[in-house]
């Protein structure tokens, strides 16, 4: 899927997350088109399959692409790859899915760029300063990292996040993202992180 975004225009993509069933093969490429004055909020997350029906991390493959450009030069591309195949990564034992990604049930990855999501960015990096590292006994339930996607400037960032439950995920989601309030109004964002 392939998307422009015209000059002072916003393109809030907030989907549902995606949901693959057991033994489902899931295919993704989609690639964003912006000005320089143009603005994105794209959000692609993936949860570990229908857990109610028993299917947790079952599925054959998830393969994500997003591309993201600005006047036409590529400032990110970000590919996620999830495969059930057994690699042959001797010394190690060999892991199911399952086993390779839990504790967490629920990936995100989110762009943020351009001039309509800098309140949103600045919250972050100021939130995303404010951790402190240190170890643990058991993982926290969202763990979450911000990336300046060009250069050292925050202007333009990537957003990764892990949850226990794809709820945590989007509770995070929710609060991280509550300056967008302004932008896409209070029932549009309600509806995207209810």
């Amino acid at each position: 899927m392939t998307f422009a975004v015209n000059p002072n225009a916003s393109l809030f993509l907030l989907p549902d997350p995606v949901t693959c069933f057991r033994s489902a093969s899931y295919n993704q490429i989609q690639t964003f088109h912006l000005t320089a004055d143009a603005s994105a909020v794209i959000l692609d997350w993936v949860t570990s399959g229908r857990r109610s029906l028993g299917e947790e991390w079952v599925f054959s493959r998830y393969y994500s692409v997003n591309e993201v450009f600005v006047d036409g030069k590529r400032i990110a591309k970000d590919a996620m790859l999830l495969d059930d195949s057994q690699i042959d990564a001797k010394p190690l034992p060999e892991r199911a899915l399952a086993e390779r990604l839990r504790p967490y049930s629920c990936y995100a990855t989110l762009f943020l760029v351009g001039p309509q999501v800098q309140a949103v960015i600045a919250e972050l990096v100021r939130r995303y300063q404010a951790i402190s590292v240190m170890k643990m006994k058991s993982p926290d339930k969202v763990i979450w990292s911000l990336s300046p996607i060009t250069g050292n400037d925050y202007t333009s960032v990537i957003v990764r996040v892990a949850g226990e439950e794809t709820e945590d995920v989007k509770g995070w989601l929710g609060e991280g993202l509550e300056p967008l309030r302004q932008c896409i109004g209070k029932d549009v964002y309600r509806q995207a992180f209810r």
